[in-house]
C-alpha cells in the first residue's frame, strides 16, 4: 500500500528451483525469504533398483532426507550470499501448530502495517477492481 510493503510469493521447493531459485539468487536483493519445512518421522525410501548410476548418491535415502538436504543447501547458499531469510521447521504437524503459525503471521502483518504506517485491514486499491468489474457486468 502506498508503495510500501512486502510481496508474498509461494514457491514449492524443489519443484520451483529451476523457475524461481535463479531469480532469488541472482535477481534483485529486495526480498526476505521464509523457508518452511516439516520434520517427518517416517518417509518412504527410494527404490534403489530404479535409480540410474548417476543418481547413486540417492541410494538408501528416504524422501525426507533428500528434501531436508535441499533445504539445508538452500539455507547455506542464502547465508553465503547474504540473502535474508528465516526458517521454520514444523515438528508437530497438527491443527494447533497450523493455528499458531496463522496467528503469528496475522500479528506480524498487523505490526508491519503499523511500522510502515499503512492500514493492514483495508484494501482500497482492490476496491477499484471490484467497482470496475461491477460496472462492466451491468
Amino acid at each position: 500500500k502506498n508503495g510500501k510493503g512486502i510481496f508474498p510469493i509461494v514457491s514449492l521447493m524443489p519443484k520451483d528451483n529451476h523457475s524461481l531459485l535463479q531469480l532469488y539468487l541472482d535477481g534483485p536483493k529486495n526480498n526476505i525469504y521464509t523457508i518452511f519445512s516439516v520434520k517427518e518421522k517416517s518417509s518412504q525410501k527410494l527404490n534403489n533398483a530404479s535409480l540410474f548410476d548417476k543418481y547413486s548418491i540417492l541410494k538408501n535415502k528416504n524422501v525426507y532426507e533428500i528434501l531436508d538436504s535441499q533445504k539445508k543447501a538452500t539455507e547455506k547458499i542464502f547465508r553465503t550470499r547474504r540473502i535474508p531469510f528465516r526458517s521454520f521447521e514444523i515438528i508437530n504437524r497438527s491443527e494447533e501448530t497450523l493455528g499458531e503459525l496463522f496467528c503469528f503471521f496475522i500479528l506480524e502483518t498487523i505490526l508491519l502495517g503499523h511500522l510502515l504506517k499503512v492500514n493492514p485491514f483495508n484494501q482500497p486499491k482492490v476496491e477499484l477492481i471490484k467497482n470496475e468489474t461491477k460496472k462492466i457486468l451491468q
